[in-house]
């Protein structure tokens, strides 16, 4: 029996290809097949070995980039039908070919080790959070859209924002400052440090927490926006000894500032994409369940104002000075 650990699956000729590999081996190895369905390839491989393959241990799903832009619904139903398949399974979008990424990874150690590392430093780049296969089932389920990790398409599978799911379809992507505004927007900023200047005095601030709320606008019964405030907290990581008041207040802001224009590139998706991809429609119908009825009878972003504001606040709890 070899145990698989990492399944891949692309768009091929005869359908779907699918790509699995295991991450306990000394010397992993990756096998593939092809077929209409993923079970009928899945099916495919299992003849062409002399092991059986064991699927009860996949801990990760990467799905490539084409087979992403048809549509996820094939790859999220085989897992959440099959009985070895587990929703707790973590998915990932590839940038390319989830094959050549596995393969690339396989000679230097296993798409395995690397997907696990990455999932363990998540809380350290404050631009990527794992999400599983039932998350995002619920999230569609839900509220018509969702986001899903992306790695890049080469062997070193390093985190690239997430892909934004409208329906069960790649629809666009987050990267950057937008990536960095989704994990505000979720107050999972384990460790995220910014740099920031008030007149003279220039600090790297490192944000320790973040708790959002998202506040539904209206005009008469009429939904008109959906604005989201994030209170933000920060420690002085390097700079100057602890600044006095007017000047940790200046930095506050710029802090404020620079937040705010994260979450606002990520909310400018949910519009143009016409895709609640953050929840804020249930967010807000969290804080107002009394209109929940109103706030959930559409799912997309259309004709809504998104605003986005950050108050930060700066803890003293470092003093350079004793």
């Amino acid at each position: 029996m070899e145990l698989i650990r990492t399944l891949g699956v692309d768009v091929a000729p005869a359908g779907v290809k699918i790509t699995a590999s295991g991450g306990d081996q000394e010397e992993t190895r990756v096998v593939t097949g092809e077929a209409d369905t993923i079970s009928a390839a899945v099916l495919a491989l299992q003849g062409g070995g002399d092991s059986y393959l064991y699927f009860g241990h996949v801990t990760q799903l990467l799905v490539g980039e084409a087979l992403a832009g048809e549509g996820l619904s094939p790859a999220l139903d085989y897992t959440l039908r099959d009985v070895e398949m587990r929703l707790e399974t973590a998915l990932y979008l590839v940038q390319g070919d989830a094959e050549n990424a596995i393969r690339e990874a396989a000679e230097e150690g296993s798409a395995t080790e690397r997907l696990e590392a990455l999932a363990a430093d998540a809380g350290l780049t404050a631009a990527s959070m794992p999400r599983t296969v039932k998350d995002v089932l619920a999230d569609l389920d839900r509220q018509g859209a969702s986001f899903v990790p992306a790695v890049t398409g080469d062997g070193e599978l390093s985190a690239a924002g997430y892909g934004i799911l409208k329906g069960d379809a790649l629809a666009g992507w987050a990267q950057g400052e937008a990536a960095l505004g989704v994990n505000l927007i979720f107050s999972k900023v384990d460790a995220d440090v910014v740099t920031v200047t008030a007149g003279e005095t220039t600090a790297a601030l490192r944000v320790v927490g973040a708790e959002t709320g998202v506040r539904p606008l209206w005009d008469g019964e009429s939904l008109t926006g959906l604005a989201v405030t994030c209170r933000v907290e920060a420690n002085l990581a390097e700079g100057a000894p602890m600044p006095d008041e007017e000047t940790l207040a200046a930095l506050a802001a710029a802090l404020e500032e620079v937040e705010e224009s994260r979450m606002e590139r990520a909310l400018a998706l949910a519009a143009s994409l016409d895709a609640d991809y953050l929840g804020l429609r249930p967010a807000a119908a969290l804080a107002v369940p009394w209109r929940k009825s109103a706030l959930l009878e559409e799912k997309g972003m259309a004709g809504l104002e998104l605003t986005a504001r950050a108050e930060a606040t700066i803890q003293r709890s470092y003093h350079a000075d004793g």
